[in-house]
């Protein structure tokens, strides 16, 4: 009985060395480190918006456009919906891992001939700051 015990202890031992000495694939790498330093070039992009992989977005031809700013507009800013045309100009940062995606940091909107500035930084920062308080917003900065 021992020695069948011993055996399916070391049978065992022998299948997780197996196991864990097998190479396991480079990290991916994330972060800042994981992207080229990208300059943003200025677009103008029209067209109709979509909801793309869960982000609004535009499809031009065969690029993507992720419009990530426009999608806190909806329910805000009327005719902002799945659909709409609308006309959009900021900066382009292009994916590296996706070249037919990009994210578009719009700094104007136009949609049913009204025109929505939303500012230098695409609608964020201001006297709040970008992360959405006075102190930093979800826990980040210096506490008063």
């Amino acid at each position: 009985m021992k020695k069948i015990g011993m055996f399916v202890a070391l049978a065992l031992a022998a299948s997780s060395v197996a196991v864990f000495a097998q190479t396991a694939p480079a990290p991916v790498p994330y972060g800042p480190q994981a992207f080229a330093p990208v300059q943003a070039q200025s677009v103008k992009v029209e067209g109709k918006l979509a909801l793309i992989n869960g982000i609004i977005g535009i499809k031009s031809g065969t690029k993507t456009y992720y419009l990530p700013n426009v999608g806190r507009l909806a329910g805000f800013v009327e005719g902002v919906k799945e659909g709409a045309s609308v006309k959009v100009e900021g900066y382009e940062y292009p994916l590296p891992a996706a070249p037919d995606y990009s994210v578009v940091q719009v700094t104007k909107l136009t949609v049913g001939g009204k025109d929505y500035d939303l500012g230098q930084n695409g609608g964020f920062g201001g006297a709040w700051g970008h992360r959405g308080g006075m102190r930093g917003g979800m826990g980040y900065g210096p506490r008063w």
